[in-house]
C-alpha cells in the first residue's frame, strides 16, 4: 500500500545527490549494500530523509535504472559511436564502472522482482539501439554483414562483462590477448562485416 507521506519533487537537487550516492554505493560495495540507512550514512543524513525522496528503495532503483539507462542511450547518439558503432560498443563495455553498475543492476533484478521490469526493459533498448546504429552503419556504407549485428553486439558485451568480472577479483590471465584479438576483429568488421576471429 502507497504511503500518503509528503515527498519531494523529482527534479529537486537532493534526489539527484541520492541517486549519486546509491550508484556510487553499488559500483564500490554491490547491490547488497544498499540500504536506506547506508545511504543516508553515505551523505550524513538521517534516514527519514530518504523516504522523504522516495516511496522506498525499490523506488529509487528503479529511477536509478531508468537515469542510467538514458545516460546509456544518450551515449549511443554520441558522433564517435555513429561512426565506428562496433567498437564504440566494445570500449563502453569495456568501462569498468559501466560494466559494474550493469552487472550490478542485472544482478538485483534477478533477486527483486519491482525492479526486474525495468532493468529487462532498459536492457532490452539499449541492445535495440546499439542493433540499429550498427545495421545503420554497414548499410550505409554497403557492407553485408556476414554476422546478425544484434549478435555481434551480445558478443562484445558478453566477453567485456566477463573481463570486467574477472578484473575485480584480480584475473587478468589472456585479458590483453583477448583484447588484441578482438581489436583486429573489429578492424575486419569494420572494413567488411566479418567477424571472424583470429589469433
Amino acid at each position: 500500500m502507497a504511503s500518503n507521506r509528503r515527498r519531494a519533487a523529482p527534479e529537486s537537487e537532493m534526489h539527484g545527490l541520492l541517486l549519486d550516492a546509491a550508484e556510487a554505493i553499488i559500483r564500490e560495495q554491490g547491490h547488497g549494500a544498499l540500504t536506506a540507512r547506508t545511504l543516508a550514512d553515505r551523505l550524513e543524513l538521517k534516514r527519514q530523509i530518504v523516504h522523504y525522496y522516495f516511496e522506498s528503495m525499490d523506488a529509487l532503483l528503479v529511477q536509478l535504472v531508468r537515469r542510467t539507462s538514458q545516460r546509456a542511450l544518450a551515449a549511443l547518439n554520441e558522433p564517435a559511436v555513429r561512426a565506428d558503432p562496433l567498437r564504440a560498443i566494445w570500449r563502453m563495455s569495456n568501462d569498468r564502472e559501466f560494466a559494474l553498475l550493469a552487472l550490478e543492476l542485472a544482478a538485483l533484478a534477478a533477486r527483486r522482482p519491482a525492479v526486474r521490469a525495468v532493468v529487462r526493459e532498459a536492457a532490452e533498448a539499449a541492445r535495440a539501439a546499439q542493433t540499429r546504429i550498427l545495421a545503420d552503419h554497414l548499410a550505409a556504407r554497403g557492407i553485408e554483414p556476414k554476422i546478425d549485428p544484434e549478435v555481434a553486439t551480445i558478443v562484445l558485451a558478453s566477453l567485456s562483462y566477463t573481463m570486467v568480472q574477472e578484473d575485480a577479483v584480480g584475473i587478468s590471465a589472456g585479458h590483453d590477448k583477448l583484447r588484441a584479438v578482438v581489436e583486429s576483429a573489429l578492424d575486419r568488421f569494420a572494413r567488411t562485416g566479418e567477424a571472424s576471429i583470429e589469433s
